[in-house]
């Protein structure tokens, strides 16, 4: 991944300024980040930046809002009511705007480059992050259509995803994603790290014309913690449960929570209604990247786009094998070797299959949809809400 925005490059593009945005872009590539802030004529010390969590030291706390039992009797319960609304259905039109609107932004004279950012936005993959905005901001408004700028929040998260997984494939040394050659395996690590830098570069410019500081900052805050998850990969985190959803959110319910509590602050609703929207975004995404997690062990590449036990065999070890520890002493010399060994993938997914890990793992997912279903019940009644919820339930259920 490459090195994301550090707090003089936060700032450089919290001033909503177009000319900011390219200039600090372009520090960040050729000088540096201090230059990065000089260049646009800034003082860091006499800004203060939003209060930045403390996860990577205290784990990501649970979520304020709880599901009910008592008052919506089960999840499935709750699913049963609301299945009727399909969300990819219900937002397809606006998704398709969203996609030609990302193919005009990330628009290149540089036939290479434009092949390369459009790469993966042409594949069209799930789709969820823009949907999960569009969805939100429309139950927001009480069913009315999300607006524009809305809309550049959803187009900006996608982008940004895009851009992760540019620099993701580059760093597993990837082949395949979404049934399709990487990027770095069609045109070299250059390009696709190129390519990814370029897809930031373009989502910073379209972050500054929104010219909102506070949502500036928040999705700002998205690459800082994609670099921070990143970071607790590379260099192996102590194994456990924590630390692992801290990672997670980092990583994939960063970019989710963020673009949710931004759209709420656009759309103009009070700190009540940016905390349930930063909730839902934050539980569907830890629930989305443990399911994920989980696919990598009960998945078909077919189904997945991707190999399956590929975290396994780039010696991570996700919550299934974490959970498998608990119960077999042995794992912990495997993870230590990060499965070096020869037979050591073979023995980890004995273990893992003999302790219910996968149950496990799928228990700790269906927490944070109840926690994501729980939020969006916050939501005025809309069929935009029941989407919402019709979307966790696709989350957990899913294949791909």
């Amino acid at each position: 991944m490459a090195s994301g925005l550090t707090r003089a490059a936060i700032y450089a593009l919290r001033t909503g300024s177009t000319q900011a945005s390219r200039l600090s872009v372009r520090a960040i590539h050729l000088e540096g980040f201090t230059k990065a802030a000089a260049q646009v004529g800034m003082k860091m010390a006499k800004d203060k930046f939003l209060e930045t969590d403390d996860y990577y030291t205290k784990g990501v706390p649970d979520s304020e809002l709880k599901f009910d039992y008592d008052k919506y009797g089960s999840l499935t319960k709750v699913f049963d009511d609301h299945r009727h609304v399909d969300p990819f259905t219900h937002v397809k039109d606006e998704l398709d705007s969203v996609t030609d609107c990302i193919k005009d932004i990330v628009g290149s004279d540089h036939k290479v480059l434009n092949t390369v950012a459009s790469y993966f936005i042409e594949a069209a993959g799930k789709r969820i992050r823009p949907a999960i905005v569009m969805l939100l901001s429309e139950a927001l408004q009480k069913g009315n259509e999300p607006t524009e700028r809305q809309a550049r929040i959803a187009q900006i998260s996608e982008m940004i995803h895009t851009a992760s997984l540019l620099h993701d494939d580059v760093i597993d040394k990837s082949d395949s994603r979404r049934g399709l050659k990487t990027i770095n395996k069609l045109f070299g690590n250059k390009m696709a790290v190129l390519g990814g830098d370029f897809l930031l570069a373009r989502a910073s410019l379209t972050l500054a014309r929104l010219r909102d500081p506070t949502v500036i900052e928040l999705m700002s805050t998205i690459i800082e913690h994609l670099v921070k998850g990143e970071l607790m990969q590379l260099h192996k985190a102590e194994p456990s449960i924590s630390n692992y959803v801290t990672k997670s959110y980092y990583k994939t319910a960063s970019l989710m929570a963020n673009s949710c509590k931004s759209a709420a602050i656009l759309g103009g609703h009070d700190e009540n209604m940016q905390l349930v929207a930063y909730e839902y975004g934050k539980n569907v995404g830890l629930a989305f990247q443990i399911v994920d997690d989980l696919l990598d062990f009960e998945g078909n590449t077919d189904d997945l786009g991707k190999p399956t036990l590929s975290d396994i065999h780039s010696g991570l070890a996700t919550a299934p094998v974490l959970y498998a520890a608990q119960h077999f002493n042995e794992m912990q010399p495997l993870i230590d070797r990060k499965f070096s060994q020869v037979g050591d993938v073979q023995l980890a997914l004995h273990y893992v299959e003999k302790s219910g890990a996968l149950g496990e793992t799928r228990a700790l997912a269906t927490s944070y949809a109840e926690a994501a279903v729980a939020a969006a019940c916050q939501l005025p009644a809309s069929n935009a809400q029941s989407a919402l919820i019709a979307l966790v339930e696709r989350v957990l259920l899913r294949n791909r």
